[in-house]
């Protein structure tokens, strides 16, 4: 399990050619199927692309660098089918508003979680801000309900809401101020 501003900075090696082709620069998220689809990676020595991978065609992320297969499997970004629609750059999800469907807002997006093996999205990291995050700790939505990405904002239904892990951290839970 890994978070997508984990990856930020991640060297890609290549593993037909064994050597150092570049760093992550952001994650290609796909919220109709709820996986990565790709990443996005400066590219070059002297000098820099930027340049797409397919997440089907990385062979291995670890703790600290993405193995590609083979170096053709790099394309260029208007080769990479981006459906705007239900594609967007983790930078973009960050910062979006999380509502319940009668309009209550439970917090923004802070990060995603996400399966390194399959690419699939596993939940998202909630924020309410960095005072409440201190004092109260984080919170994570599970993707495991029905969830809707509706002119830039996250609608989960009551029963989704209800899975949202809470307090995951804070000082209230190190003073042992909340049982």
């Amino acid at each position: 399990m890994l978070k997508t501003s984990d990856l930020i900075g991640f060297p890609i090696l290549c593993a037909d050619e064994k050597n150092f082709i570049g760093e992550v620069k952001d994650a290609i998220l796909d919220l109709d199927s709820c996986r990565l689809s790709g990443l996005i990676i400066d590219y070059g020595s002297i000098i820099h692309y930027t340049r797409v991978i397919d997440f089907n065609s990385i062979y291995g992320i670890s703790k600290n660098e993405v193995i590609v297969k083979f170096k053709k499997n790099i394309q260029q970004i208007k080769n990479f089918k981006l459906n705007e629609k239900f594609m967007k750059k983790s930078e973009k999800i960050v910062g979006v508003e999380v509502v319940e469907n009668e309009g209550k807002l439970l917090g923004f997006i802070k990060d995603v979680i996400f399966e390194e093996k399959s690419g699939n999205i596993l939940g998202f990291i909630l924020t309410n801000g960095v005072i409440d995050d201190i004092f109260n700790g984080m919170e994570i939505l599970p993707l495991d309900g029905p969830i809707v990405f509706n002119k830039n904002k996250f609608i989960i239904s009551r029963n989704s809401r209800k899975s949202i892990l809470k307090n995951i951290g804070g000082l209230k839970k190190l003073l042992e101020l909340e049982q």
